[in-house]
């Protein structure tokens, strides 16, 4: 009996001695990723209940510490919604393994019904369901560190826009994930790709480069090539256009840049991916010099594989291999010592290392005459940061266009797209330092791709800004028509109204002008473009006739119109729009005063377009000014582009000369209109006439009349030619032919009329 008793109480000790080492080793395993909640809601004896301790072994398949765990545990998010289900069997503990995907294990067991709906959620852009079905293998798994679904729950956080969440499952799966593994890849290009979103560019961009280092050649997957490359165009390309210099370029001269959504597919395929068992060997670690070229650093190759080598021994390397005189400034030095880089590729341009194995300690390079300067970044002027940050740009950007060329790991809709933004991006970047001709290449060989959707539409809004400032006014519009063709989102469309409101403004279509600027204001969120697309509204109203509406655009603009030259002009504007509009009064109401107050505010650079200088003239004749009036009419010819604005412009300063009496110049300036359009050409005729008349010269003035009513011309203009030609023949004595001219008829002359049609040559 007594015998009987031990048995039994050796048997009761032996389970509890194992119960103690499951809780402990679930403990320690779960230790490695998460911090479990203080309080386990789960139920435990008293002498269970015992916070793991890092002395306690646990079994090398499910709780083997990766390396470089050391507190992780401090790291790692608080999750009170996770509770642990307690162990219903102790066999279940030699059944945490099991297999998730071909030929690979997993370290808790998956509910896969779960995993293929979040799957399919989030391809199908539902990412809150995705990560609401992601965390539902949590709260049923015994052991929740597998690295699959803590990258699938990283990256539907992401995109769900929970980006701590995000952030802490990535971190938890770089932990887990075997070191170099395609899962730990992932991972961290998720994390660059967070510190992107939130704008922490610098820590993204170093650890790209790092990546770009070791794992950009074709022992990796071609995905997670593509994917580094394409993350790290991206990150460079915000950092250049952060610059203020490049902000100041970018508001005379808008373009629009495409950045690549993230690639949901291959990250699942990837996140179950099974790295081969054998490494491929390493090849002998050095340095060697493939391709030497006088031109730069650009053009010469280097093969390396280098790891934990010092920065300030490998420049000494390239130094010596290539023969360049090497020059590391004193702030430089100090940031170079004790740093360390790996570089493990078969072939990469010398200019890529620098760039990549500098960036963490912030410095720069620039070469020039065979001498290579390695400077810190906050040594550069702003321009020459800005040029530097340019060229690394347009370096990596050349590098994600030959690796897709390459490569066809992405699929063929998704490679279109990246290829077609990368050479749109690269065109876009050569107009920032003036390359307008190479920008032109760019643009229509990033059109051969054959883009859609909303890049195309990004694409033909770039074109007609290029074409824009290359003075190529009709290709300019049609490009905005065809950007808004093929665009929804509501910013870009705001800006190509916004252009088409400009173009149909220069092109005399004032009524298309007044309906693109009133859809630009309704859909603008850009205060920049909402500033643009009223004014545009506000002078076209003013050129129609209609200042009612001017002046009520302009209130309700008013908030948007910041600036100080901008307000001035607007300020001008709206008191014009009101006086014209209420006339001149007495008292308060007075808006004439308000006019010549707003004309006296205004400064000379603050007029920028013949538009608005066309405007401010009129706003100076209106109160009497004529002499600013007939200045501000000489500086809007002086910029008005030939065409439809030119001529009413020079015809309205012809007829302010006229009317100040200065005969000569008002003379001078018609006989400068060369050829005149069939519309406006009667009434440069009747001015002239006028004109001849009053200088005394009977002659020319009655050929003027006579041709002019030789025309098919309206009734009132042929009624106005009639009484010229009647003051004219009775100052020259034939009153008899004046008389006829008065009664409406017309005196027969000897002289034939020419005929006039289309352009047609003034001349006395």
């Amino acid at each position: 009996m007594r015998a009987t008793s031990h048995a039994g109480c050796n048997t009761v000790f032996r389970a509890e001695v194992l119960w103690i080492s499951v809780f402990l080793a679930i403990g320690a395993v779960g230790g490695l990723v998460y911090n479990w909640p203080s309080d386990p809601e789960v139920d435990v004896e008293p002498p269970v209940a015992v916070e793991p301790a890092p002395a306690v072994e646990v079994d090398a398949d499910a709780g083997a510490e990766p390396p470089g765990n050391e507190g992780s545990a401090a790291l790692e998010p608080d999750l009170g919604e996770n509770p642990q289900a307690a162990l219903a069997d102790p066999d279940a503990v030699s059944g945490i393994w099991n297999d998730a995907g071909p030929a690979s294990k997993r370290s808790q067991p998956i509910d896969f019904g779960v995993l293929e709906l979040g799957d399919r959620l989030l391809l199908g852009g539902n990412s809150i369901g995705a990560v609401k079905h992601y965390s539902k293998l949590w709260q049923q798994a015994n052991l929740p560190v597998d690295c699959a679904v803590l990258i699938r729950l990283g990256l539907a956080s992401e995109l769900a826009g929970l980006h701590q969440q995000a952030e802490k499952h990535y971190h938890s799966a770089i932990r887990v994930a075997k070191k170099g593994s395609a899962q730990q890849l992932v991972s961290l290009l998720g994390l660059a790709r967070l510190w992107e979103r939130e704008g922490q560019l610098g820590e993204a961009i170093s650890l790209l480069g790092e990546l770009f280092l070791v794992y950009s050649h074709e022992g990796y997957p071609v995905i997670i090539r593509e994917s580094i490359h394409q993350q790290l165009a991206d990150c460079l390309q915000r950092r250049l256009l952060a610059s203020q210099v490049v902000i100041e370029a970018l508001r005379k001269e808008p373009m629009e840049y495409h950045w690549s959504p993230v690639m949901v597919e291959p990250i699942l395929e990837l996140a179950d991916f099974k790295s081969p068992t054998d490494p491929p060997a390493n090849p002998a670690s050095g340095l060697k010099l493939l391709q030497d070229y006088d031109g730069g650093v650009s053009l010469m190759l280097v093969q390396a594989h280098l790891e934990g080598i010092s920065v300030l021994e490998l420049i000494s390397e390239l130094q010596r291999l290539s023969g360049l005189q090497v020059i590391v400034t004193e702030q430089a030095k100090s940031s170079l010592v004790g740093r360390l880089a790996d570089v493990d590729s078969p072939v990469m341009p010398v200019s890529m290392l620098l760039d990549h194995v500098l960036e963490p300690m912030s410095l720069a390079w620039s070469q020039s005459e065979g001498v290579l300067t390695i400077m810190a970044r906050d040594e550069l002027t702003s321009k020459d940061l800005a040029s530097f940050d340019l060229a690394r740009a347009q370096r990596i950007l050349r590098q994600v266009q030959l690796s897709l060329n390459k490569e066809e790991g992405l699929g063929h809709a998704s490679g279109v797209e990246r290829t077609a933004a990368a050479i749109m991006n690269e065109g876009n970047n050569a107009r920032l330092s003036g390359g307008w001709d190479v920008a032109v290449e760019k643009y229509r060989s990033a059109r051969d791709v054959g883009p859609a959707d909303e890049l195309s539409a990004k694409l033909y809004f770039n074109e007609a800004s290029l074409s824009l400032v290359r003075g190529e006014k009709l290709n300019a519009l049609h490009s905005s028509y065809m950007a808004l063709d093929q665009t929804l989102s509501a910013e870009l469309q705001a800006q190509v109204y916004s252009m088409i409101a400009d173009l149909e403004l220069e092109f005399g279509q004032l009524e298309k002008s007044i309906t693109a600027a009133s859809r630009g204001l309704r859909r603008a969120d850009d205060p920049a473009v909402f500033a643009r697309a009223a004014m545009t509204l506000a002078t076209a109203y003013l050129l129609t006739g209609d200042p009612y509406s001017a002046n009520a655009v302009l209130f309700e603009a008013s908030p948007s119109l910041s600036g100080a030259p901008l307000e001035r002009l607007a300020s001008v504007f709206s008191s014009f729009a009101r006086f014209q509009h209420v006339g001149p009064t007495l008292g308060l109401q007075d808006e004439g005063q308000r006019v010549v107050l707003a004309l006296a505010a205004l400064q000379s650079d603050d007029v920028v377009s013949y538009a608005d200088a066309l405007i401010v003239s009129k706003a100076y004749s209106a109160v009497g000014l004529r002499s600013n009036a007939i200045d501000r009419l000489n500086e809007a010819l002086d910029i008005a582009p030939a065409g439809y604005w030119n001529e009413r412009i020079r015809l309205q300063l012809a007829e302010m000369y006229f009317a100040s009496q200065a005969l000569d110049k008002a003379n001078e300036t018609i006989e400068s209109f060369g050829t005149v359009s069939a519309t406006l050409l009667p009434r440069v005729l009747y001015l002239h006439a006028s004109v001849q008349l009053e200088l005394g010269n009977l002659e020319q003035s009655e050929a003027i009349c006579r041709r002019l009513l030789s025309m098919e011309i309206d009734q009132e203009i042929q009624s106005s030619a009639l009484e010229k030609l009647g003051q004219t023949l009775q100052r020259s004595g034939d009153h008899y032919a004046a008389a006829l001219c008065f009664a409406g008829l017309l005196p027969k002359s000897e002289g034939a009329a020419s005929e006039a049609g289309g352009e047609t040559a003034v001349s006395p």
